[in-house]
């Protein structure tokens, strides 16, 4: 297994993600931290609110174990094990990255503004911003699913559940943009090592069973 394998066999999901990666970069080349998140901001309602804050559930750690605990229960144990390798491994090196970037949130960045959608009973933490840790956690899980699917016609309903938990971080007020696009490349990246390096183990047992077999 090798990176340009991984990427032909999940051409949707790659040429997806790459898409929205060049969206992203064009609002970040454009616009300022602060222009890019009041326009990716234009409408809130109550409703809009509510669907947002389950969206993000989604990127919360708890969701990738439960994940893991449903496929384990199904059965898929070399599935559960992948997913959880990537949820953690690229969580903790989110969390590294946060503990030592020390950069404002949009409620402390934009607190002279006059900016109206923060959310009163949501958590708007002040420091920590990069990367999104939830975007993290979110795209970390889909890639694994995207890529274990045979059916790849899965790929782009996950690669857009992925992409609204990095939006819900936006339109929460938790996160700026590019905060979710180093989430959403962390966890891509860590899935695509994942699934590389758990093929090449899976290869190597096979052949260790193959000569036993055969003496």
């Amino acid at each position: 297994m090798t990176l340009k394998s991984v990427y032909k066999q999940n051409q949707s999901f790659f040429l997806g993600y790459f898409f929205l990666l060049a969206v992203a970069a064009f609002v970040l080349l454009v616009d300022s931290k602060k222009a890019g998140f009041i326009l990716l901001n234009p409408y809130h309602t109550d409703f809009l609110n509510y669907v947002f804050e389950g969206i993000t559930l989604i990127g919360d750690g708890i969701f990738s174990v439960v994940v893991c605990l449903a496929l384990l229960l199904m059965k898929k144990r070399n599935l559960s094990f992948m997913v959880f390798v990537s949820f953690a491994t690229s969580g903790i090196v989110a969390q590294v990255l946060k503990a030592f970037i020390s950069e404002a949130r949009p409620a402390l960045f934009l607190k002279k503004s006059s900016y109206p959608y923060f959310i009163d009973h949501v958590t708007l933490h002040n420091f920590h911003s990069f990367p999104s840790g939830h975007t993290t956690s979110a795209f970390a899980l889909v890639a694994i699913l995207a890529f274990a699917f045979k059916d790849k016609k899965y790929a782009i309903p996950l690669l857009a559940l992925g992409t609204l938990v990095g939006y819900s971080r936006i339109y929460l007020g938790q996160h700026f943009l590019h905060d979710v696009v180093a989430g959403s490349l962390i966890g891509v990246f860590f899935s695509i090592i994942c699934w590389i390096g758990f093929a090449k183990v899976y290869e190597k047992l096979k052949k260790k069973q193959g000569n036993k077999s055969s003496t």
